[in-house]
C-alpha cells in the first residue's frame, strides 16, 4: 500500500484596513463554501473580474465577520486600487489551489474556470 503524506498549511489570511474599518479575510474551506453559495446565486450570469473578486473577498471576510453584507464587499472592491484587488484574488486562488496568480497566469485561468463551472465566464 502506498502511503501519501500531506503537509497541511494554514489558510491564507489578509487584513484589509479601509478608512475606519478593518477586516480579516481568511481563505479556508469555509470561505470556499461561501464562494460556492455566491456562485450558485449567479448561475447563468457572466461574472466580471471585479464581481468575482468581490465574491472572493466577501467569502473570506464572512469567515471572521458573519454579519458582512454582499453589498459591502462589492463596495470595498470597487473603491480599491486594482493592485489590491489582484492581491485578494491571488491570496484566494493560492489558498485554494496552491498556485499564485503572480507565479502563473495560465494556471489562474484554469482555477477560476473550475471555480466558476457552468455559471458563466469572466
Amino acid at each position: 500500500m502506498k502511503r501519501r503524506i500531506i503537509c497541511a498549511q494554514e489558510a491564507n489570511e489578509v487584513e484589509i484596513q479601509f478608512r475606519d474599518k478593518s477586516y480579516v479575510a481568511t481563505f479556508n474551506m469555509k470561505s470556499v463554501r461561501y464562494l460556492q453559495e455566491e456562485l450558485d446565486h449567479a448561475k447563468g450570469e457572466t461574472i466580471s473580474y471585479e464581481h468575482f473578486a468581490a465574491m472572493a473577498l466577501y467569502s473570506g471576510i464572512k469567515v471572521n465577520h458573519p454579519d458582512i453584507a454582499r453589498e459591502e464587499a462589492n463596495a470595498l472592491i470597487l473603491t480599491m486600487r486594482p493592485a489590491d484587488v489582484n492581491d485578494i484574488v491571488d491570496e484566494y486562488t493560492q489558498s485554494v489551489n496552491g498556485v499564485s496568480v503572480k507565479q502563473n497566469q495560465e494556471e489562474l485561468k484554469k482555477v477560476i474556470a473550475q471555480i466558476l463551472g457552468k455559471t458563466g465566464g469572466i
